[in-house]
């Protein structure tokens, strides 16, 4: 009867919670059929069967389960489930030595008093505890809205069957008034007098805060900043949106996974690690790409994995699929985790520059500008131009500013001439 353990789907994630079963002990399930929902650090996604069998449930629904813990077995057809424990007989609880008294006399039957009246429903979140049962909607759905004070009701759910699913809960509490989601805190955790919402952090929120406080405290970093000029870069882009087909999303992100595997490839110290004292230099060149979830507050980190070996067609269709796997809450495995080096792009947003925090094991992070026009002097003149501003964060243990500086160079230059970008794959 082969072990389910619970999976590892991101590098952080430490511990997983099944949010529902879609099965139950005893079920026949197949291969690659959805067994369970599962709610990691990160993101929520589908646990599926590896093999056909009668499907046996170790961990319930809700219960924190280890990475690597057993949380189901798969058994062959007829195969029975371990049976119970009973529980232990009275006599094996009593000190060694003393005789087993006579059982009691079997006493009479006494009326039951009258029972009392319910209590009244609890108020929570502007809703009574309960009300939302009967309503179909996911164990998550029903946590969040309770959480949120999101009344489920009045909810058109766009799962299956017209299930409320966690995407319609967070949809519909993001657009509600701030005083209307507040969580209801329990009377000791009220603070009195100023205006101030006490929000616990989601898992997610929890181990961002955890990961980042580690790393400034633990990560002897510097940063590095240079200048290109990317007027050919958006003009190649334009190009390959308007006439290649494949190519009509490609990003400038994408231009800099492409960029930066190529400098990965030729400073492999850049693409290593610091453990135990020790340099790990990584064979494979997985580029990470720091984005927000859609929904709420977060970080999201999904990977384009052996991005040297793509070209920048695959690289932009790649990172799309892994960012709406990510976003949608429904990541493949692999997909968040792996990364050797990561690319945090907030030029979308307006800001000219800024300052990743590194994201540990890896020992760098490129953080990307704005493209601003600008005037700049080209042979002597002054023409309009195109520049971004790049940053890169180091942990000055696995390499050094001159090893810093020729990475940063080596990436300016292929942005600078985005044609060796277009060049296919080395093996």
């Amino acid at each position: 009867m082969p072990d389910i353990n619970m999976p590892k789907l991101s590098d952080t994630m430490e511990e997983g919670t099944i949010v529902e079963w879609k099965k139950k002990s005893g079920d026949q399930v197949k291969t690659g059929e959805v067994l369970a929902e599962v709610e990691s650090d990160k993101a929520t996604f589908d646990l599926e069967a590896e093999a056909d069998g009668v499907l046996q449930i170790l961990v319930e629904q809700g219960v924190p389960a280890k990475i690597g813990a057993p949380i189901a077995k798969i058994g062959e057809a007829g195969e029975a489930a371990p049976a119970k424990q009973p529980a232990q007989q009275k006599a094996a609880a009593e000190p060694k030595g003393k005789e087993p008294e006579a059982p009691a006399p079997k006493a009479q039957p006494v009326p039951a008093p009258p029972a009392a009246a319910p209590a009244p429903p609890r108020e929570r979140g502007g809703q009574q505890d309960g009300q939302q049962d009967g309503i179909k909607a996911s164990p998550l759905a029903k946590r969040l809205a309770s959480e949120m004070g999101v009344d489920l009701s009045s909810l058109k759910g766009s799962g299956p069957e017209g299930r409320i699913v966690k995407e319609d809960v967070m949809a519909a509490g993001g657009t509600r008034p701030a005083a209307d989601r507040r969580r209801t805190q329990p009377a000791g955790d009220r603070r009195a007098g100023a205006e101030v919402e006490i929000v616990e952090p989601n898992r997610m929120q929890a181990t961002i805060a955890r990961r980042m406080a580690e790393a400034k405290s633990t990560i002897p970093e510097f940063q590095v900043t240079v200048e290109a000029r990317v007027d050919l870069a958006v003009s190649l882009r334009q190009q390959l949106k308007d006439s290649v087909p494949g190519a009509e999303k490609v990003t400038m992100t994408d231009f800099l996974v492409r960029a930066c595997a190529l400098a990965l490839r030729k400073f492999p110290e850049v693409n290593s690690s610091w453990v135990e004292g020790k340099f790990q230099r990584k064979r494979s060149i997985n580029i990470g790409l720091a984005v927000a979830p859609s929904q709420g507050m977060g970080l999201l980190v999904p990977v384009v994995h052996d991005a040297d070996l793509k070209d920048l067609i695959q690289i932009s269709i790649e990172s799309r699929q892994v960012i709406e796997r990510a976003r949608s809450g429904r990541p493949n495995e692999g997909d968040l985790s792996g990364a050797t080096f990561s690319i945090s792009n907030l030029g979308m947003y307006g800001v000219d520059e800024f300052v990743a925090i590194i994201n540990p094991p890896e020992a760098g992070i490129l953080a990307v500008g704005a493209i601003k026009d600008v005037p700049v002097v080209a042979e002597g003149r002054i023409v309009p131009g195109k520049v971004m501003r790049m940053t890169l964060s180091v942990d000055h243990r696995v390499f050094y500013g001159a090893t810093a500086a020729q990475f940063m160079a080596e990436v300016k230059r292929l942005v600078e001439n985005p044609v060796t970008l277009l060049v296919p794959p080395a093996p």
